[in-house]
């Protein structure tokens, strides 16, 4: 991360370094990046544009909503100004490591995809945003309800990735709104919501107004700073404010057990781009003539821009006691003789509550068969290159004999369940992968779903270096009206 300082001038000399952009060109073709991919081929939807990109450039200089707090802490604030700021600390900043400038600092954060030393960018800010919301408003006096959209880039994990923040309110998560009143200015406004949610760092980014819905939402940036000290333990019985993954809110539509709000899901199911970042990564070059003839006619660019990928958010439950040791000292390999070999596994959170609730549970017939304490850690998990494992993937014989052989030195009493190769049957073992542990030269994850004795599907992915994967927070599951012995039927599980 670099801090700039010197006004206008600075920033420019500083993005021409970072970008490699010459002199001799004017300010709108420096600061101008390449489109990002879009492979449909299919446009956004229409919408209304008030400024040019210079004159918001220029503006957004005159009116930098920076704030330059040094007690910067990066969360929620816990004051309560108003009846839908119910807050908890989210992420504290370390208020003695921001070095102090003037009012003209900007923070310019480089970031990677797999390929090192490579910049990200949040393209979809530049490409669809508008920006002068007060020209906006005085065309639009029937809007009145403008909602907010708060993001910030965790850079954490191996991969930077885009976490949205979301309001619960009458049983659902959706985006903080700012309702509008003649002769109010809503940059200030909205710049006052900012404070009183946030000590640290954040800025105005613009606005985008879906003319099919007529709906107008504003874009601010939470600067990221990772704390260390932060508590991850999330009760939802008294928190209200919640960093939400793209990965939630189009395929889970919820927050754990928490619905998010159809129109904030139809928003980003209908501007796709809105939940995620772009890389420069250079061209490859041609080795082969039929290389050189695919890419003939698209010029002679050095660099593209391509997506990166965003997190799957999967699950690991366990007695709460080892979640917060997990917390501490990170989640530990399985063993050897696990399913997919000695890695890291994950699940869905239908499935984790069994983990928790039930699988490290006693088994003596004088206490019931259920953890009184139960946890469910929540993940951030980029599966990159990834296998599905089937049970009739093709294998070798004599492969599988020899892994058989091997794990039998390991495990003894699941050994009478299984067959020897020669009584092979297919639903008696998952698939070859459970033996032969060479996949982790090939690929990153592996992923496998088998039924139980009810024929309910149990789904896992197996991943294999601990650098795909980042721990966001916690929960304890309430056990006290659970079934005694797990039930594949039962799902009213809550989270405390």
């Amino acid at each position: 991360m670099f801090y700039i300082h010197g006004g206008a001038t600075g920033k420019k000399k500083a993005v021409q370094e970072i970008f490699k952009i010459s002199d001799d060109r004017d300010d709108d073709t420096a600061v101008q990046k390449e489109p990002y991919d879009n492979p449909s081929g299919k446009e956004h939807r229409s919408r209304s544009r008030s400024r040019s990109r210079a004159s918001r450039m220029s503006y957004d200089t005159d009116t930098d909503t920076d704030t330059n707090n040094e007690s910067d802490t990066g969360s929620v604030s816990e004051t309560n100004t108003s009846n839908w700021y119910d807050r908890e600390d989210e992420d504290e900043d370390d208020a003695t490591t921001e070095p102090e400038f003037d009012n003209n600092d900007y923070i310019t954060t480089i970031g990677h995809t797999q390929l090192d030393d490579f910049h990200y960018q949040y393209q979809f800010i530049e490409d669809e945003l508008d920006y002068d919301i007060e020209e906006f408003a005085e065309e639009h006096p029937e809007i009145k309800h403008f909602d907010i959209l708060i993001y910030k880039i965790n850079t954490s994990s191996c991969l930077p990735f885009l976490e949205f923040l979301f309001y619960y309110e009458k049983s659902v998560c959706k985006l903080p709104y700012y309702k509008h009143s003649a002769k109010k200015h809503i940059r200030k406004e909205c710049d006052g919501i900012m404070s009183s949610l946030f000590n640290g760092k954040y800025r105005y980014k613009g606005y985008i107004h879906d003319k099919q819905t007529n709906k107008c939402i504003i874009f601010y940036e939470k600067y990221y700073r990772q704390d260390k000290n932060r508590s991850m333990l999330v009760t939802l019985e008294n928190t209200h404010w919640y960093w939400i993954t793209i990965h939630e809110i189009i395929y889970n539509r919820k927050y754990m057990t928490q619905p998010i709000d159809d129109e904030a899901v139809d928003f980003f199911i209908a501007y796709p781009t809105a939940g995620l970042l772009q890389a420069t990564v250079p061209t490859p070059t041609p080795t082969t003539n039929e290389e050189y003839n695919r890419l003939e006619g698209r010029g002679n660019e050095r660099f593209k821009t391509v997506h990166i990928e965003a997190p799957a958010i999967l699950y690991y439950g366990s007695t709460f006691c080892y979640a917060e040791n997990t917390v501490l000292y990170g989640l530990k390999r399985e063993p050897l003789t696990s399913r997919f070999g000695p890695f890291y596994y994950f699940t869905t959170l239908d499935y984790a509550y069994y983990w928790a609730c039930y699988h490290n549970a006693t088994q003596r017939s004088s206490e019931p068969s259920k953890n009184v304490r139960a946890g469910i850690l929540r993940y951030a998990v980029f599966t990159k290159h990834m296998k599905t494992a089937f049970p009739d993937d093709a294998y070798d014989v004599d492969m599988v004999k020899k892994f058989i052989d091997r794990k039998n030195i390991f495990e003894t009493k699941i050994n009478q369940y299984r067959q020897t190769q020669e009584k092979y049957r297919h639903d008696e073992y998952d698939s070859i992968y459970s033996y032969d542990y060479t996949w982790t030269a090939t690929y990153d994850t592996i992923y496998n779903g088998y039924y139980d004795k009810h024929r309910r599907i149990r789904p896992v992915w197996c991943v294999c270096n601990n650098d795909n994967f980042q721990l966001l927070s916690y929960y304890e599951v309430d056990t006290r009206n659970i079934p005694d012995t797990y039930s594949p039927k039962y799902s009213e599980y809550t989270i405390k």
